[in-house]
């Protein structure tokens, strides 16, 4: 990058990248070719992109409620999972049940949009600050080669998802402000989103909007909208304190401190130091240009947005996510996917800044972005030909499903087992401890971790035996209990 830099700053090279860029920009129809961008990058990993294991437990808790019927309390076929509300599950839940069941298309249609949603997002702000096309477009294009969000483009997570919802918000509360006057309507509408985007992941990640616009409205003394955003925030909680009080169980308590990061949890993430550079790499080059642009946006007198949205952004962007990077429990890059759209916002109004007077730091940033955005284009269109590469748990899936359909019997699994395999198989499935499986009449089908395979083969010689590993790197095994 470094190199790169240097060359382009002793050639007339930057200049024609950002005029060749502006007239590309300008050549079609924006929102078209948004759309044809999308569709290209991330269409067809729905299709085509078997499940993470990440993925298996939303794809899992909306399987288990179309075959319970129990759609409030989230359960992992015959374990409760309670430790946030799962609306993500809720809402693949209602595409799949005029199908009665849950088939990939249903399950990362909702992520795909979202995806959507935010690239229209990104571009409609920065049209409204009066961003030139060009700048626009490059904001989404920051977007899509995110490295953060290129992970995430059809992932059945609510990262993403959530992500957006906190930035329409933020537009919303905007847009009123902008205009001098946030009414209560407004008000209501954003304190519904905010329901929404609590009812995806727990009340925590909404102090993205929360702490972000409650810092701008203390910054400038806009005290008069304080109870607006109370009012937002009243709304934003009854869905989510009635979902909490109806699925309460003496001991949740444990499970929601656990996933709230208020106590031990399951997962040991990085300090501040390790997550800092984790997240720098993964908002690449959104990052640089909206670097650049805040240094240059500080020094420079003619400034061509309002100050008062450059605070407004920052606040949303930064305030939050500095408070998760010092949180005790440390951090993970996917925890500040709220902030990538700000950032790209940022990035958009610096092309308009730099572009002219300094275009050999905007032309490595294009490049850069245009190899990122090649890379997940081939990565996308090579999905149909590499079925090992792309579909490895829905191949296992097959394959053990063809094995279960001969010598049928109930499915165990149990340990640390991926999740991503399980949407795949028939039904019915069931969580079982080491011990509980031991007592298990056959006929039956297990899958586990090595060592507890051969722990329990070793237990129960004779009528268990070990069929085939599974996994990636075969880290589990297909286990078989004869009659």
């Amino acid at each position: 990058m470094t190199s790169l830099a240097a060359t382009l700053h002793t050639s007339a090279l930057p200049a024609r990248l950002v005029a060749a860029w502006n007239a590309a920009a300008t050549r079609w129809n924006p929102i078209a070719v948004i759309t044809v961008a999308w569709a290209v990058l991330a269409v067809p990993l729905v299709f085509f992109r078997g499940y993470t294991a990440h993925e298996g437990l939303a794809v899992s808790i909306a399987r288990t409620a179309l075959e319970t019927g129990d759609w409030l309390t989230p359960h992992l076929y015959n374990v409760r999972f309670v430790e946030r509300p799962t609306l993500q599950s809720w809402i693949i839940e209602a595409i799949s049940a005029p199908f009665g069941d849950v088939n990939q298309i249903a399950a990362r249609l909702p992520s795909v949009l979202f995806l959507l949603f935010g690239c229209a997002l990104i571009y409609a702000l920065l049209r409204r600050v009066s961003a030139s096309v060009p700048a626009a477009l490059l904001g989404v294009a920051l977007f899509l080669a995110c490295p953060l969000v290129m992970r995430s483009y059809v992932m059945v997570t609510a990262d993403l998802p959530l992500a957006v919802l906190l930035f329409f918000a933020f537009m919303l509360w905007w847009d009123g402000y902008a205009r001098e006057s946030v009414s209560v309507s407004r008000w209501l509408v954003i304190g519904v989103v905010l329901a929404l985007a609590g009812l995806l992941k727990g009340p925590q990640p909404i102090g993205y909007f929360v702490l972000g616009v409650g810092v701008f409205i203390v910054g400038t003394r806009s005290w008069r909208q304080i109870p607006g955003l109370a009012l937002a925030g009243l709304i934003c909680a009854v869905p989510l304190v009635l979902w909490y009080a109806s699925i309460y169980t003496p001991g949740d308590e444990a499970t929601w401190r656990a996933f709230m990061r208020l106590g031990p949890g399951h997962e040991d993430f990085p300090g501040p130091i390790v997550a800092s550079f984790r997240v720098i790499v993964d908002t690449l080059p959104a990052t640089l240009l909206a670097a650049a642009f805040l240094v240059a946006y500080g020094f420079r007198e003619k400034r061509f947005v309002r100050p008062q949205f450059m605070a407004a952004l920052a606040c949303y962007a930064f305030v939050a996510a500095v408070l998760i990077l010092f949180w005790p429990s440390g951090s993970t890059p996917r925890y500040y996917l709220p902030m990538v759209l700000p950032l790209c916002v940022f990035g958009g109004l610096g092309y308009d800044q730099l572009s002219v007077r300094r275009p050999q730091l905007v032309a490595p940033i294009l490049v850069v972005t245009a190899v990122l955005l090649i890379y997940a284009m081939a990565y996308s269109l090579a999905s149909p030909l590499l079925p090992q590469r792309f579909r490895q748990g829905a191949v296992e899936g097959a394959e053990v499903t063809t094995l279960i359909e001969a010598a049928p019997g109930p499915i165990y699994w149990s340990g640390d087992v991926a999740l991503n395999l399980l949407p795949y198989l028939p039904r019915p499935i069931a969580y079982g401890s080491l011990e509980e499986l031991a007592a298990v009449p056959g006929p039956a089908w297990m899958i586990m971790t090595t060592a507890d395979a051969e722990t329990l083969v070793a237990r129960h010689p004779g009528k268990l035996h070990i069929v085939r590993p599974l996994g990636e790197t075969q880290q589990w095994r297909l286990v078989r209990l004869d009659p």
